[in-house]
């Protein structure tokens, strides 16, 4: 029994540092983002509506994700509090599900073409996976809607492995030439990979598992 406890708290021990990780790199990257957007030079073309408004209010919308997506995860809210846990859900979620369609828009009228396609997919995936979690909330079916939420918040901090990945391009994509393949390629592995992890997690290793 003391060695299922010391591995029950060494476990919780592990979740507390990477939430406490995530959450410090997400608010680097959101403070990063807000300057971007306010000293960025624009591309020809671009007007103050088109982009630094959808940009912005793409920012504002998501924020609360970040603040709220490690008070949810904690067990200890879910079971003392529910209904603390059920209001920063609609939060949460409701962010998600309008920050998503900005995320499209933002992406489908980037000026780099190449970078059009994976922005606006990832807004996409992010938009069904937010609204399959509020549609099996309301099933009460909780086991898929946390599945669900795990992916939601994936894609949603997908502004974070992306310049997790800008700071790592040049020597991982050195073999890649031309800046702008870099950029697409980097934005492509921005929701791939962290979607790949999170299957493994929640459906390929259990089922390897159960098989074995």
């Amino acid at each position: 029994m003391e060695a299922v406890h010391t591995r029950k708290t060494g476990k919780g021990a592990a979740w507390k540092v990477f939430w406490l990780a995530l959450l410090g790199a997400a608010i680097w990257y959101l403070y990063d983002s807000y300057v971007y957007a306010l000293t960025r030079d624009f591309d020809p073309g671009t007007t103050f509506w088109n982009r630094l408004v959808w940009y912005g209010a793409h920012i504002v919308v998501a924020t609360p994700i970040l603040l709220i997506a490690p008070l949810q995860f904690v067990a200890g809210i879910r079971h003392a509090r529910p209904e603390v846990h059920r209001w920063l859900g609609r939060v949460f979620l409701t962010s998600s599900i309008i920050a998503a369609p900005l995320g499209i828009y933002l992406g489908a009228t980037l000026s780099n073409e190449g970078s059009r396609v994976p922005i606006a997919l990832l807004g996409l995936l992010w938009l069904l996976m937010s609204v399959s979690a509020w549609v099996t909330a309301r099933r009460k079916d909780f086991a898929n809607h946390r599945k669900f939420v795990v992916r939601s918040l994936a894609l949603g901090l997908a502004f974070v492995w992306i310049r997790i990945l800008d700071d790592f391009s040049e020597r991982a994509l050195s073999f890649i030439p031309d800046k702008s393949a870099i950029e697409t390629t980097q934005e492509w592995l921005a929701f791939v990979i962290p979607l790949l992890f999170v299957e493994i997690w929640l459906s390929w290793w259990p089922a390897a598992r159960g098989r074995r």
